[in-house]
């Protein structure tokens, strides 16, 4: 069996400072970040949100320290909502 605990100690490193976020791959959204429990009781930051990200991996999360634009996320850390939230369909719902 192999030793995660390198892995998980690693990934924490990378979102350990205070202002840093996550973006999922190559998304747009910016997310808060909490720890959150992975396998074998290590502990990784997982997005506040709890939005799901397939085939998680700690690569998956990239850090950040750009201003958290996920609507879900703002309203966990009581932020409202953000101006910065990507429309789902577009800006041209009127026609």
């Amino acid at each position: 069996m192999t030793d995660i605990s390198p892995l998980a100690a690693s990934t924490r490193a990378r979102f350990g400072d205070a202002g840093v976020h996550a973006i999922v791959r190559a998304g747009r959204t910016v997310h808060a970040v909490s720890l959150g429990e992975w396998v074998e009781g290590e502990v990784v930051p997982e997005l506040l949100c709890r939005t799901g990200v397939a085939g998680w991996s700690p690569a998956a999360l990239a850090p950040t320290r750009a201003e958290v634009t996920c609507a879900r996320c703002l309203r966990r850390i009581g932020g409202g909502s953000s101006s910065g939230q990507l429309p789902l369909f577009g800006d041209d719902q009127d026609g």
